[in-house]
């Protein structure tokens, strides 16, 4: 069971039997396994695939066939659930997820998945010509693009323009615990039961990309130096076209289509070769699950996975995309003695559910962890609870200067100041402390709709500073708050561990004054320092100073050690949770508070305005 467990959400068309398809489930499978909580959204609940979803993961079916129609839904279901990751699959179903994500407008980070190369698709139609184009515009949108292979990678960086650092090559989980594949005693058709006959197999989906016509061409060359068969699993638009054509070449008493089958591994296990002779492929999965059961593989030489699985031929024959004869003369080879099942076995280990897993859970941990969060006004706003800060701030003392501050309306008015916005958008921890921009930063997908005020944390922090015995300085805005301080201290037994300094809220002109305040910081050694100063004095204060003062967390507060202490009364608890403290500490100061809080309050739309002018793509 995984230390940080993660909710992660899957997007695709439908579950039909195709390989990206399979590849999904047997990735979400596996990541269940490791404690995940998973979810699979599928725009249709049809196809080979639908009864193969296990019960340790929730299925979702939006409804929708059209994938420019599932945008909406997706975004609904973003927005109610909000999952850590979203992985989407498949390119338009890329290209609605990053939609989605920013309709929904929550911090889920969106890993995009190419499965296939952009320049093979364009023959498909004008909707795959258009791809490059879109992906220029929108796939930077994405937390992070996975390839499936370093040519599909190279593809996206050219073609598609996504910028290195988020594109992540991660091959697909093949290989899981029952491979290396041991084939059964009853093959499943008696033509591979047959040593004195050759056959071959081909499995894949019956359309033009995998250019099936090419396969019976071939075939049909190859039956003219002696006996062979061929065994087409899989079905598609084609497979009309190819059983009329296999009469036409008169080969039809030795091809069997066997139409689409669930488990392939059997069928590959016991033929001669595994073929494939697609125009253009993603990765090929299909190759590395023959290499699995230990059988030799003919591929055409497409762009961009044979050539990656295979090594350049090294385990496999490798053919130029097109050339009949070229497959005809690979077929008559005696394969299985020139690559040998053990060989192949261990090449497709390298190719393997576990190692998938692996990688995709340090990107997850790369997207959450260590990427910086989604931002309002410039703030990367924190998930933690008041609780939360206090026992982080009351833990191991740091090893260099970390500060918490907790923004309103007037904070946001004072993001003008440059020392005042560099401190802010440099602490370690910002929680929202105003209703509208705890509101805001919800809407922008920046943090969960949670207000953090100072006063919570202190109040959490003077318990958990004091169980822990932490050193805490407290820099107090007037005399009076200063000695009442003294005397709590007193109270409590904290004389050892409690300090109290006393700053004038002049300090911005002081300069004297700073540097007093900065040597008693350091003569103190706190291991937590409370600015009680208010803003911007306190926040402006760490801009300046924070490379002289001592390693310690720092908490810029105005109000709340007073109200710790009783010397303001804090508003009712209803009037808290109604987002109406603001109204309260009005009627407690109006002739300092009722101006300052006028400009804040004209001021804000504005900068809501400023602040999605930034990021209106975002």
């Amino acid at each position: 069971m995984l230390v940080h467990p993660r909710r992660i959400a899957f997007f695709m068309h439908d579950l039909s039997g195709g390989g990206v398809e399979r590849m999904r489930i047997r990735l979400a499978t596996a990541l269940a396994a490791h404690g995940h909580t998973v979810i699979l959204i599928v725009q249709r609940c049809d196809g080979a695939l639908a009864r193969s979803v296990p019960d340790s993961i929730s299925l979702v079916v939006l409804g929708q066939r059209r994938t420019s129609h599932s945008t909406v839904p997706l975004a609904r279901w973003l927005r109610a659930h909000r999952p850590d990751i979203l992985i989407s699959s498949l390119d338009h179903n890329n290209i609605a997820a990053i939609l989605a994500r920013a309709l929904a407008m929550v911090p889920t980070r969106l890993v995009i998945c190419q499965h296939n190369t952009l320049s093979g698709q364009r023959a498909l139609g004008w909707r795959y010509q258009l791809l490059p184009l879109l992906y220029r515009a929108l796939a930077g949108r994405a937390d992070a693009v996975s390839a499936i292979s370093a040519g599909v990678a190279t593809e996206l960086l050219n073609l598609a323009c996504v910028a290195k650092t988020k594109i992540a090559v991660i091959h697909n989980p093949v290989c899981d615990d029952n491979m290396p594949f041991a084939p059964a005693i009853a093959a499943p058709h008696a033509w591979l039961n047959d040593s004195e006959t050759p056959t071959f197999v081909f499995a894949g989906r019956l359309v033009a990309q995998k250019d099936p016509l090419l396969l019976l061409e071939a075939f049909a060359h190859r039956l003219r130096s002696g006996r062979a068969r061929l065994i087409v699993l899989g079905e598609g638009t084609m497979r009309p076209v190819l059983e009329r054509r296999a009469e036409n070449l008169g080969i039809g008493d030795h091809v069997h289509f066997a139409g689409f089958v669930t488990d392939p591994l059997p069928w590959i296990a016991c033929a001669a070769a595994f073929m494939l002779t697609s125009r253009y492929e993603g990765f090929a999965n299909v190759i590395v699950e023959a290499l699995a059961c230990g059988t030799p593989v003919i591929a055409a030489d497409c762009e961009h996975g044979p050539a990656e699985i295979l090594e350049g031929g090294r385990y496999g024959r490798l053919v130029p995309v097109g050339d009949t004869a070229g497959f005809a003369a690979a077929m008559e080879e005696n394969l299985r003695a020139l690559f040998p099942a053990a060989l192949l076995q261990k090449r497709a280990s390298l190719f393997s559910v576990a190692e998938c897993v692996r990688l995709h859970e340090a990107l997850f941990d790369a997207l959450l962890v260590h990427r910086r969060r989604r931002t309002a006004f410039g703030l990367s706003f924190s998930d933690a609870n008041a609780s939360s800060v206090a026992a982080q701030m009351s833990g191991a003392p740091p090893n260099r200067l970390r500060w918490v501050v907790t923004p309103n309306l007037e904070h946001i008015r004072l993001l003008r100041r440059p020392a005042f916005a560099a401190s802010c958008r440099a602490a370690d921890i910002v929680c929202a402390d105003g209703f509208p921009v705890a509101l805001y930063a919800w809407l922008r997908g920046a943090a969960p709709l949670r207000r953090v005020t100072g006063c919570d944390i202190f109040h959490e922090l003077a318990l958990g500073a004091a169980q822990h015995r932490r050193r805490v300085l407290v820099v107090a805005e007037c005399h009076e708050t200063a000695a009442v301080l003294a005397c709590w201290i007193e109270e409590h037994g904290l004389q050892e561990l409690w300090f109290v300094e006393t700053a004038s809220n002049h300090l911005a002109s002081d300069a004297a004054g700073r540097q007093s305040l900065v040597a008693s910081a350091r003569a103190a050694r706190p291991d937590i320092l409370v600015m009680t100063l208010g803003a911007p004095v306190s926040e402006e204060f760490i801009a300046r100073h924070h490379t002289a003062l001592p390693p310690c967390w720092v908490l810029c507060v105005g109000q709340a050690v007073r109200i710790e202490l009783g010397l303001v009364r804090r508003a009712p608890t209803f009037l808290r949770r109604c987002g109406l403290e603001w109204a309260w500490r009005i009627h407690q100061e109006p002739a300092r508070l009722c101006a300052r809080y006028l400009r804040a309050l004209v001021g804000f739309p504005f900068a809501v305005a400023a602040d999605l002018l930034r990021h209106r793509f975002d």
